[in-house]
């Protein structure tokens, strides 16, 4: 490649000496020369630019607030904390519609609008996982209100014998997790 031929200019030599001094800019994808000859070169599509994540917009901080106070709730709910997972959840399900309900920004005059606001993909993980933590928390505590006289009997018994006399005030899954715990 001599350079000299602007079909064979290799893009990334410097300029001749004798050019003038340009400011930069990106480079542009080179149009193929024929349909399937030889020279043809690939050019991707145009696609509109993705949403990206802004973390001075309150709305996508909510909306990302919303995801990890979902998982949050859910590991304390794994580890028993329970309270501690209803009010991540609650905060989830709170941050995630409000992220959700925000007002769409003015679109851009110059193209079409955005097809996904970047906040909605985490919102709606953050109301899935929070959602998911208060319904199993209220589970939780609805079956201990439920089933109250049993898991007093279960936590006031000093001895396993005492334990296993309680099993007719419960039901046999809850005997069966409550038996299991002792060993």
């Amino acid at each position: 490649m001599s350079g000299e031929n602007p079909d064979e200019r290799n893009p990334f030599a410097p300029p001749p000496e004798d050019a003038p001094e340009q400011p930069w800019r990106p480079r542009t994808p080179v149009p193929p020369q024929q349909q399937g000859g030889p020279q043809q070169r690939w050019q991707p599509q145009q696609q509109p630019p993705q949403p990206r994540f802004d973390p001075n917009d309150p709305v996508q901080r909510r909306a990302r607030y919303a995801l990890s106070a979902g998982m949050a709730g859910l590991f304390c709910l794994v580890t028993g904390i329970v309270y501690v997972s209803l009010l991540f959840g609650a905060l989830a399900l709170y941050w995630g519609v409000s992220a959700l309900r925000a007002p769409r920004p003015k679109d851009a005059p110059t193209g079409p609008p955005a097809p996904v606001r970047p906040q909605t993909p985490a919102a709606i993980g953050g109301l899935v996982t929070g959602g998911a933590a208060v319904l199993c928390v209220l589970l939780v505590l609805g079956t201990n209100l439920y089933y109250r006289d049993y898991v007093t009997c279960v936590s006031d018994s000093l001895t396993a014998e005492a334990q296993q006399g309680c099993s007719d005030l419960g039901p046999k899954f809850l005997v069966d997790l409550y038996g299991s715990d002792q060993g």
